[in-house]
């Protein structure tokens, strides 16, 4: 090298350099912003799917929770009854508060989506904390909601029934609502006197209507669940 030349040498290979190790850092921004594009994107098209499958629950539960609403309530109607005068009261309606107090119906929650995204680990594509907390939950919050449906159900075919076979015509009490009116009617007549005169028959109407508060307390903490992670996902979606 010439005499005077050297410095200019240095500073043209530190150029060289400092341009290659803007070109790799370039590259790796460009890399990590089209990954997190992917996630991104990826995160969208799940979080639309557990929507769906969400609002499908919350559409189930709803129904099922209005009913045993309506049956709690009809068991509280029902109770006031004991040891009063009922020559007034329409067998068909006493028919009917007998039939929603024994009826339990079960939520069968829609989550195939949901199972296989945490099988996959594709769950940890959402990136909101909260959000993945509650619907990796969400599996045992489902199993607290309908845990009691099955004793509840027990305890009418093991002692509701077999108390009122024989007493209380079963296919009037059916007949009393729309998807069985096509029952033919029953031979006898229903001793509704001897229900409301029964203590054995107060104590298991009291017995059931309580199971089904307590049913429905658990399905209301769902529901409530199920509200929070819709609205965690739309303000992810909105994001």
């Amino acid at each position: 090298m010439e005499t005077g030349k050297t410095g200019k040498y240095f500073k043209y290979a530190i150029g060289e350099i400092v341009l290659v190790v803007i070109g790799i850092l370039i590259a790796l921004s460009i890399n990590t912003w089209n990954e997190g594009r992917k996630t991104k994107q990826s995160e969208q098209v799940i979080l639309n799917n557990l929507k769906s499958e969400m609002l499908a629950n919350k559409e189930k539960l709803a129904f099922i929770l209005q009913s045993h609403k309506v049956g709690y309530n009809d068991g509280k109607t029902m109770l006031r009854l004991f040891n009063t005068d009922i020559s007034n009261v329409p067998v068909t309606r006493l028919d009917s508060l007998l039939y929603n107090i024994e009826e339990a119906k079960t939520f069968d929650v829609s989550d195939g989506f949901l199972k296989s995204l945490i099988a996959s680990s594709k769950i940890g594509d959402i990136q909101n904390v909260t959000l993945k907390g509650l619907l990796t939950s969400f599996e045992g919050q489902v199993i607290d909601a309908t845990q009691e449906v099955p004793s509840f159900q027990k305890m009418v075919h093991d002692r509701l029934w077999p108390a009122i076979d024989g007493k209380i015509n079963a296919s009037n009490r059916l007949r009393a609502y729309d998807e069985f009116k096509d029952f033919p009617a029953g031979a006898y007549t229903s001793d509704y006197n001897w229900f409301f005169e029964s203590h054995e028959m107060e104590d298991i109407i009291s017995n059931i209507s309580s199971w089904k508060k307590v049913i429905i307390t658990d399905e209301q903490l769902l529901m409530e669940n199920i509200d929070n992670i819709l609205l965690l996902i739309d303000k992810e979606l909105k994001q």
